[in-house]
């Protein structure tokens, strides 16, 4: 039987063996060999990725430490007594669990002084905190949105920033604090 086939001019035939419960096979589409022909190197901007692929080295973390001094110029997010219950959260973007908070600090808002007429009124409140982003990588992205504590709905946003220095220190200006309001944090980061 099998030199009665080796000898023919037809060729070998062969067949895929499969139970019946098997899903039916899905045919590839059929692609010529060509044997002369050479692979195509994985490339970016002209750089042969796979000849230049290395593993990742670790960058080391460390702690980051952190200085909010105060908060100025916020709007008031509560409905009675002209006020807002402000606190801080600094995050590593992407790492939740870097996360720290300050304490809630009430603040009355009011006319500042060498306001214009048609300036409104904001608050400033102390915060005095010290503490430190666990996980810092250099590079990371530092998230700071400043919220009114509400007992009754969800916290209000006051105003958000980001910060991509390690050593940043000053005036860090708040986006979306709300139409009218230049609010902003004096912070520092790193030991500066």
């Amino acid at each position: 039987f099998g030199s009665s086939l080796a000898s023919s001019n037809h060729p070998p035939v062969f067949v895929a063996m499969g139970c019946i419960a098997s899903k039916p096979a899905v045919a590839a589409p059929a692609v010529p060999f060509d044997p002369t022909a050479q692979p195509i190197p994985v490339t970016q901007e002209g750089k042969n990725l796979l000849a230049e692929a290395k593993p990742e080295e670790a960058k080391p973390t460390t702690s980051l430490k952190i200085q909010i001094a105060s908060a100025h110029g916020l709007r008031s997010a509560d409905l009675i007594g002209n006020k807002s219950d402000v606190y801080v959260e600094v995050e590593i973007e992407g790492k939740s669990d870097s996360k720290v908070t300050t304490a809630v600090v009430t603040g009355t808002a009011s006319k500042k002084e060498g306001a214009g007429e048609n300036d409104k009124d904001s608050i400033d409140v102390d915060l005095q905190f010290v503490g430190e982003l666990k996980g810092y990588v250099a590079g990371d992205k530092i998230l700071f949105t400043v919220r009114d504590k509400d007992f009754l709905k969800s916290d209000d946003s006051l105003g958000k920033a980001t910060v991509t220095e390690g050593g940043f220190g000053g005036k860090l200006v708040l986006e979306g604090a709300g139409e009218g309001f230049q609010a902003h944090l004096m912070v520092q980061l790193g030991d500066g």
